[in-house]
Formats: structure tokens, sequence, C-alpha cells
């Protein structure tokens, strides 16, 4: 399935989008002659860019209801993903920030490509915003809390090779070869078990637990180390559900509004 939204340089994650990914999912869920699913993209260096910046610039306030529609509807839609009755992938060969994580997150593996444009983060909290569509719940149970936090925390993105190196990708491959081995890979052994580890809790002891960062830390940082905490002891539906009131929270915030305003004001200049 390749991601390649119509007139854009990039794939965003407008309602349109989910629209469409959430109706190629339902089909493929009734099929009975798949045997994987491999998520691409056509546009050059970009996986799936995330979220569409300009829609948070517009909302109104804390706990809006379009916001809630928005984020249910993504949620819901990476449900369909995860549970899938076969193995999934992502290929990534570019940017997959944010939202555009998020999704490579749901599936059951993802392989980089050698593009230089590869990258991966959730770099919300520099919004004023946390990860809306299951980050901070799925990053943890996938590569571990202390990558989690410091993520979430400090914004930063990894190379390809650092992802790989910490357990958020399988494996970086040739661009030219990624599709090539992901078929491959896609079909491996072992992706139940996977999948069933990301949808239970995770294991934490109180030495692992991490602090709300001190008081004049921005409240999306504060936030999401919270999540962090009390979703890792949940099932993963039950965590979401935690994500979801904090992103509410801070969706329409004074923070998210200023530090929205600065990123489009930086682009400006």
């Amino acid at each position: 399935m390749t991601f390649d939204q119509p007139g854009s340089r990039a794939n965003i994650l407008r309602r349109e989008l989910w629209e469409e990914l959430r109706a190629a999912l339902e089909q493929l869920t009734g099929r009975n002659d798949t045997r994987g699913l491999i998520l691409a993209s056509a546009k050059p260096g970009i996986f799936v860019a995330g979220a569409d910046l300009k829609f948070f610039a517009t909302v109104p306030a804390p706990n809006d209801p379009a916001v809630a529609e928005l984020i249910r509807y993504g949620l819901d839609t990476l449900e369909l993903l995860e549970t899938l009755p076969f193995p999934t992938c992502a290929a990534i060969d570019g940017a997959a920030v944010g939202g555009g994580l998020e999704v490579a997150l749901a599936c059951d593996t993802r392989l980089l490509g050698t593009n230089p444009r590869v990258e991966l983060g959730l770099p919300e909290t520099k919004l004023g915003l946390i990860p809306g569509w299951g980050g901070t719940q799925r990053l943890p149970r996938i590569a571990g809390l202390e990558l989690a936090a410091d993520m979430l925390e400090s914004g930063r993105l990894l190379t390809a090779q650092e992802a790989c190196d910490r357990g958020l990708a399988s494996a970086v491959v040739q661009s030219e070869s990624l599709i090539e081995f992901a078929a491959k890979h896609v079909l491996h052994e072992g992706w139940r078990e996977l999948r069933a580890m990301k949808l239970g809790p995770v294991a934490i002891h109180e030495s692992e637990r991490f602090s709300a960062t001190v008081p004049s830390s921005p409240d999306a940082v504060r936030e999401a180390m919270v999540l962090l905490n009390a979703g890792a002891e949940l099932p993963l539906a039950e965590a979401l559900k935690l994500e979801t009131e904090a992103f509410l929270r801070l969706a329409g915030s004074d923070e998210s509004k200023r530090t929205i305003a600065e990123f489009f004001a930086s682009k400006r200049s």
C-alpha cells in the first residue's frame, strides 16, 4: 500500500487521507488471500509528514470537539491496521515524523532505507502538543521507556542507524532493495508475539519511572512524562484513552498556539 497524496509534496494526515487509509484497511480485513502488508510512500524523501499544523493552529480552545473527532478517527484507523489478520511492515525511505511515525508504530515491524533524509521522531512537544495517535504509548512498548522519554522530552529526531540500533526499526536496507526485502521480512515468524507484547502493559520498576520534569518545563513535556508512567501499567487500549485526554487539554492551549505560531513565523523568515 503506497501513500501518494495528490497535489502535495508530502503525505499529510488530514481527514481525507485517514478516510482513504481506513477504507483500504477495511477492504483488506475481509480478504483471505493476503499474507502480509507493506506500507510505503511514493513521495521522495518522505514517508508520512504528520498532522496538518495549519488545522491545529486554528483550534480555538482546549477540548475542542473537532480535534476530538479527528484524533478518534485516526486512532480507530490505526487500530484497524494493528489488528489485521496478517503481519504488517512499514518500509520507510524518508522522514517519518510526528503522525507519520505513529502510523509506522502501528505496524508490526519497521524497515529503513538508506535515503539520507530518513529520520524518525515525535517532536510534538516543541509545538506545545504531544503525539495524539498513539505515539506516547506504542513507542515505549517497542523501543523502551528510556528512549521514549528522551525522544518525547527533547523532540529530537533519530537517524536511520540510530533508530535501528535502539530497537525502533529492524534493519537498514539499501533503498533500491527496500520493498523487495520488506516483502520477505514481513512474513517472518514472531509477528504475533510482537503484536501481543505491544497491546499489553509494560513491565516498569520504580527506578525506571520518569519525573514530570521541573515545574518550569513546558506543559506538553510534563504531560508526556506523566503519560509514560501511567500508560505503561495499562493495556494499550486503556493507555490510549489517557493520551487522548491529555492531547485534548493541550490542543488549543495558549502554549500550543504560541509555539505553532512561532514555528510558522520561522518558516517565513
